[in-house]
């Protein structure tokens, strides 16, 4: 093998091809494929222009020919921009296509100027001519008037057809090369965007950043060399597609099914575009360590104050990231002036997070680690839009029920249980709820394991009624040793059932107050009326029992009515069709008379 020289096999990283990227919640993992042809001896592969967000520590170089090759050194270099060079290297392709933009835009302002300048020269002449057409008695003003002849209106009128036609030809052009100027300012001005872009770039970032491979092969070959690395400013957040039909209107009829489409929506901007990959979504913490790390002695002892404290009683300032003896290895930079891509990467994220709803990178260390495989390949560029996949589609056997919480909202609510009979497990997101083919709202899904259940509320259902009676309270005093006040607080719930041939499953939700302080006694009862219309029986015949629950202890017992966890009433029954059924809440609240009870919503 001869060791006189090196041959050198330089590529541009965008250039490369992409095999697989795997995404996960805060970053992710590019396998890109190296083609070059391998001369007998040593050679040097160089990928220049690497992403300004890559993890170090991460690089793996892996060699699957046949031939005899041996990586001999992987090496990340960094080095500071030439700003006379290397700098233009990216502007000058925009610098230049703005320059001949320029130039179609003065040839455009000469030629609409000229245009301009003809027309109103057209025009002059006309108003000339119009202020001379006239009839004087002073022989000295005729001399300088347009008097009518044959000859003179021969004239005017082959001037007034010259005038008309050319007049529209120039208005004509000079609306055209107006729009066609237009269309040149406008890309003028995004061509200095984008170049302002990439000097604000190059200002943050000032250095560049290369990965050299060394190989010794033995013969000359055309080979394939991958190499993977992370990058952070990628991430990855599930979204759904909850669709349900229940064509026939019979919530008890399990016949329709609900498909739940699973997305996955990807952004990145991590300055490389990924095209035609295949795609692998993760929710597993990815690891860059390459040894094992060390455990530290947790030492237990009893807290002393510090008798000293700062002035201004801050920390004092930390690195973002902590040095480590892996970073003083090779392509390590100075990080006094500046932070490293990870550590800026996870701040921005988290002062990102602390102001969603739901934040976008989450965590799945609770959850098992999931992967998903995309099924076809897809081109995801470095723009920071969403870029929405296919995970999987699954069909769940749904139960229909009505709920309703008439003291918020006097309309009862269509909701499907759907227990998760798939295998996948359903991460936390947004989800789209779609009934027959009509989109009724947006809900959020939390996790949900194979075999546990979930609801998802597929909107107002119009045939079942709610109407909420007018609130009664009443004070007493009572007791004869120690006095104490009274209020009883009653409420009637009418609940209408207008589908003609289908029940329907109701729950009702009421609040009652739970006392927090032991001088405050509670008691709930409540007492249902049900009225059945039919030919035979009028609206008003009523068939009463009730239904007294003396403590929460007691709600074992019953199968409609219950006190649950959050001290709310919950209230089941089956509404047949046309039929008509009213809950009467009635409550107590006893404490002592000197005290003011303050009721609040937590």
């Amino acid at each position: 093998m001869s060791q006189r020289g090196m041959a050198r096999h330089v590529f541009a990283a965008k250039d490369l091809a992409t095999k697989t990227v795997i995404v996960y919640s805060d970053r992710a993992e590019v396998k890109r494929v190296v083609k070059v042809h391998l001369l007998p001896g040593r050679n040097e592969v160089v990928i220049q222009n690497v992403s300004s967000v890559i993890e170090r520590q991460s690089l793996r170089v892996e060699y699957r020919g046949k031939g005899s090759v041996q990586i001999q050194e992987v090496q990340f270099q960094e080095y500071p921009i030439n700003e006379e060079s290397d700098e233009n290297d990216a502007v000058r392709p925009f610098e230049e296509q703005k320059t001949e933009l320029e130039d179609q835009k003065g040839s455009l302002d000469d030629e609409i100027a000229i245009i301009k300048r003809r027309a109103e020269v057209l025009d002059g002449v006309a108003g000339q001519i119009g202020s001379s057409v006239a009839t004087a008695k002073d022989p000295v003003k005729q001399q300088s008037l347009f008097l009518f002849s044959p000859e003179a209106l021969s004239n005017l009128t082959k001037f007034l057809d010259y005038y008309g036609t050319t007049a529209k030809e120039l208005r004509k052009e000079l609306r055209e090369k107006t729009r066609q100027a237009e269309k040149v300012y406008s890309q003028i001005d995004a061509l200095e965007r984008k170049i302002d872009q990439l000097r604000c770039s190059s200002e943050y970032d000032s250095l560049k950043r290369m990965i050299t491979i060394v190989l010794d092969s033995e013969l000359e070959e055309e080979t394939e060399i991958f190499l993977s690395y992370q990058v952070y400013c990628a991430n990855w957040k599930p979204t759904y597609d909850i669709r349900a039909c229940n064509t026939s209107g019979d919530t008890t009829d399990k016949s329709d099914k609900i498909a739940v489409c699973y997305y996955g929506l990807i952004e990145q901007k991590t300055g490389e575009d990924w095209r035609g990959t295949e795609v692998i979504l993760s929710t597993a913490t990815p690891s860059v360590a390459g040894n094992v790390p060390s455990l530290s002695t947790i030492t237990a002892g009893f807290h002393r104050p510090s008798l000293f404290r700062s002035r201004n009683g801050s920390a004092q300032r930390k690195p973002n990231s902590a040095m480590s003896d892996e970073d003083m290895g090779f392509g390590s930079f100075d990080y006094n002036d500046c932070a490293d891509a990870a550590a800026l990467h996870r701040r921005t994220i988290a002062q990102a997070n602390s102001d969603m709803d739901h934040s976008v990178a989450v965590s799945y260390e609770h959850l098992p680690c999931t992967c998903f495989a995309i099924a076809r390949p897809h081109t995801i560029v470095s723009d920071g839009s969403e870029h929405k996949v296919m995970i999987t589609q699954v069909e769940l056997e749904p139960t229909y029920l009505h709920e309703t919480v008439p003291s918020k909202v006097a309309s009862a609510f269509l909701t499907a249980a759907v227990v998760n009979t798939s295998p996948i497990t359903f991460l936390p997101g947004p989800a789209n709820v779609y009934l027959n083919n009509s989109f009724v709202a947006k809900t959020h899904l939390k996790s949900v394991a194979p075999g546990e259940e979930f609801r998802c509320s597929l909107g107002i259902d119009p045939a079942v009624k709610v109407e909420v009676k007018p609130a009664q309270n009443f004070h007493e005093q009572v007791g004869f040793v120690s006095r104490s006040s009274l209020l009883t607080h009653s409420q009637t719930v009418s609940l209408r059932n207008a589908k003609a041939n289908q029940p329907v499953h109701v729950t009702v939700r009421e609040s009652i107050p739970r006392a927090v302080d032991e001088k405050i006694k509670t008691s709930y009862q409540h007492r249902r009326v049900a009225m059945y219309t039919s030919p035979s029986r009028q609206p008003d015949q009523c068939s009463t029992f009730q239904i007294t629950v003396i403590s929460p202890d007691l709600k074992q017992g019953r199968t409609d009515a219950r006190i649950n966890k959050d001290n709310n009433l919950e209230w089941t029954c089956v509404l047949e069709p046309g039929e008509v059924k009213n809950l009467h809440v009635k409550w107590t609240a006893e404490h002592p008379i000197q005290e003011t009870v303050v009721y609040k919503h937590n």
